[in-house]
């Protein structure tokens, strides 16, 4: 159980300063982007055409919370939506080009700073240690996959 315990802790430290680097880009940008927002932007962009109702089940905030950054990030030009030509009462979201660089900035910096972070370390290591994490995500994956 301490091993286990040591790995979680050490992901967690490692996924908080990957996270944090790249929220650095939104305090240094043109787009004064909250992390709520971002989270919002982030969900967006990998899962296009999303309802308001299940962003909101997703993030776990109010319908209403939803409905304020939505339209934040409107204004700023980073997310659009359309209305569901099924149900007019449903708003599909989807990020804007310009969004999608906010994204990209984002991503950059963070791999740079893993490059950074695994640069003095053997790149024979840095592979297993990316072979394994491969592993982890499969498996966890097909997990959940067979929960749904």
């Amino acid at each position: 159980m301490r091993k286990y315990g040591e790995l979680e802790k050490l992901l967690r430290k490692v996924a908080t300063w990957i996270k944090s680097e790249g929220r650095k880009v939104l305090k240094e940008g043109e787009n004064e982007i909250t992390p709520a927002q971002f989270d919002v932007l982030q969900s967006v962009f990998w899962q296009e055409h999303m309802t308001m109702t299940c962003l909101s089940k997703r993030l776990g905030v109010a319908k209403s919370t939803v409905t304020g950054l939505v339209n934040k990030l409107r204004q700023e030009e980073l997310v659009k939506y359309t209305v569901s030509s099924e149900d007019k009462r449903v708003r599909l979201l989807k990020i804007t080009e310009k969004g999608e660089g906010v994204i990209q900035e984002v991503i950059d910096r963070r791999i740079k700073f893993v490059e950074d972070m695994f640069s003095d370390i053997d790149p024979y290591l840095v592979d297993e240690f990316r072979q394994v994490l491969r592993i982890v995500v499969q498996n966890v994956s097909e997990n959940q996959a067979n929960e749904d």
